[in-house]
């Protein structure tokens, strides 16, 4: 019995020794996991916290970039301004900030390329009323009417409030011959904001074409108001100096407006030839001593200097900018844009061998299209030819790597009258979206200057497509197919409904009429033209389609009435022939 018990007390005694061991053991296995896992949640918390450092860093460093971007942009340093804008956006290519810096300093520059960027600013979330309207303002730019239709459209009710909105509607409405309407808007923009002189300028410049005197008088009163600040005087001079001269104003009264006009500080070298135009027109004595003092200022300025050489070239003193040439040092003439105003100094002076021998082997760089088509110009007034149309398909050629080139050179042809030239360069851009618009409205002006029913029709097919929201156009290709014939159904269709859209449009309601006239409808055609206010109908446009309906309906004496408008409306042949045919129908 003591030997057992003793054996258990042993054993009791070894169990005891053994668990402080075990414990031990086991606490140190537990501290090594916990220094494992401790470890790794360290590290991935360190990872994390370095991530959102870097993350952290980067947000600061694209804004630290857009605002030294900023800075530079303020202070005029355009390319400085670039090259930190495009580096925040290298780091992020969906930062607005930066996107929209570089449409801004793109519209600065003139650059067509601030329209993809403003619309990157807009299609990036911006849901800001001013990133909107700089779209707007980039579109009009360009005279891409349907982007800036459709961004105007596409505003809030709050934004279509604001005085921004509608100077942007003014501006469209302007640039869409649609005076009423861009009266109408900047009205409320001057309303919605009195404090804006801007907005009170293009007020006053809009009714100074009214037809109402009382309208016509307040916008001189607010021109000579508006003379007083210094903001606004140089345009307010300016304007009220082409007005005078549009209207036979005081001559006197001119040249004093002008004079004061060149003294602005801010003037351009514009205004101060705009003086030196009155001068000349008044055969004043002072017009040699001051064209002198202009040569003298605008020598050492290439852009200047260009200017200047363009002025004198159309004005009867090309000969004397010839001579004006001569005393300049040869390198100020090889400078851009000098070169191209001096080739057109040759071309007023009919000087083609002079042309010739200073555009064969002269280098106006990125230009030089522009120069082998000036040297194809003087080869073609000496009559030579084939060596001519070697130069201007050269000339083509060169353009054709830039759209822009090809429209310069389109704008050229048409300034010499080169009709083919013009148009065969213009339907080649309508295949260019970037120049699409502006060469379908070129072709559309060229047209209507020919009196070119078919080309117009053709130009308005295309114009109509470009912009489908405009309705002037829509009714003009309905006039136009009307008077060809041409997709009669469509014609028609687009005739009847365009009054609905504007009930009051006296150009709808007449080609509404003459759609119901060209189906024989006669008396149709009358209710819809006696719908017309006394103002609509004087209209010329207006009058001669009255006149042609009074005529078929044997109301012979108010035919004759409105029929005698013809002569003041630019009428195409098919529209003479209609005229013609109702006043022989009144014999």
């Amino acid at each position: 019995m003591e030997q057992s018990r003793t054996a258990q007390i042993d054993f009791k005694n070894a169990t005891i020794k053994l668990s402080p061991l075990e414990t031990q053991s086991e606490k140190d296995e537990r501290r090594f996991i916990k220094l494992i896992v401790g470890g790794l949640v360290g590290l991935i918390l360190f990872i994390a916290l370095a991530v959102a450092g870097v993350h952290f860093f980067h947000q600061w460093q694209e804004r630290h970039l857009v605002r030294v971007s900023a800075a530079y942009l303020s202070g005029g340093d355009m390319k400085a301004a670039t090259l930190t804008a495009r580096r925040a956006l290298q780091m992020n290519p969906d930062n607005a900030d930066a996107a929209r810096l570089i449409a801004q300093i793109a519209d600065r520059a003139g650059d067509r390329s601030a329209i993809d960027w403003w619309r990157k600013v807009v299609e990036l979330g911006s849901h800001s009323t001013d990133d909107a309207l700089g779209l707007v303002r980039s579109a009009l730019r360009i005279n891409d009417f349907a982007t800036a239709e459709k961004t105007l459209a596409s505003l809030d009710e709050a934004a279509k409030q604001t005085a921004g909105f509608h100077a942007a509607s003014g501006r469209l409405a302007e640039m869409k011959k649609n005076p009423a309407e861009a009266e109408s808007h900047w009205a409320k923009a001057s309303e919605i904001e009195p404090g804006n002189l801007g907005y009170q300028f293009q007020l006053a410049l809009i009714r100074l074409g009214s037809k109402d005197p009382a309208k016509r008088e307040a916008a001189l009163q607010t021109l000579e108001r508006l003379r007083a600040d210094p903001k606004q005087r140089t345009g307010a001079t300016r304007a009220l100096i082409i007005d005078g001269v549009a209207h036979r104003a005081d001559v006197k009264r001119m040249q004093s407006l002008a004079s004061d006009l060149q003294n602005y500080p801010e003037a351009a070298l514009g205004d101060r030839l705009l003086y030196l135009e009155i001068l000349r027109q008044l055969h004043d004595p002072g017009f040699d001593e001051y064209l002198k003092k202009l040569e003298h200022e605008s020598a050492a300025n290439p852009a200047d200097l260009a200017s200047l050489f363009s002025w004198m070239s159309g004005n009867e003193t090309a000969p004397a900018a010839l001579e004006f040439s001569k005393t300049l040092p040869p390198d100020s003439l090889v400078k851009w844009p000098v070169p191209a105003a001096l080739a057109t100094v040759y071309c007023s002076t009919k000087d083609w061998a002079g042309l010739e021998r200073v555009t064969r082997s002269a280098d106006w760089q990125e230009h030089n299209f522009l120069r082998r088509a000036f040297l194809a110009r003087s080869l073609r007034e000496q009559d030579k030819k084939f060596p001519s149309e070697q130069e201007w398909m050269a000339a083509q050629k060169e353009a054709s790597a830039q759209p822009s080139s090809l429209l310069v050179l389109a704008h050229t042809a048409a300034a010499w009258g080169w009709e083919s030239e013009t148009a065969d360069l213009l339907w080649a851009l309508t295949k260019i979206d970037e120049t699409k618009l502006e060469a379908l409205q070129t072709l559309y002006q060229h047209y209507i200057g020919k009196r070119d029913t078919s080309g117009l029709y053709r130009t308005l097919i295309r114009l109509v497509e470009v912009v489908p929201n405009d309705l002037v156009l829509q009714n003009n290709l309905a006039q136009v197919s009307l008077l060809l014939g041409a997709d009669l159904e469509r014609a028609r269709k687009i005739a009847a409904e365009l009054p609905s859209k504007e009930p009051s449009n006296g150009s709808f309601l007449s080609t509404y009429a003459f759609s119901l006239f060209t189906k024989g409808d006669v008396k149709g055609a009358l209710q819809v033209m006696d719908k017309l206010t006394a103002d609509q109908l004087r209209d010329p446009s207006v009058a001669v389609y009255y006149g042609v309906v009074l005529a078929a309906a044997g109301q012979k004496e108010k035919a004759r009435e409105h029929l005698l408008r013809a002569s003041e409306a630019n009428l195409l042949p098919e529209e003479k022939a209609l005229v013609a045919k109702a006043e022989s129908s009144l014999q």
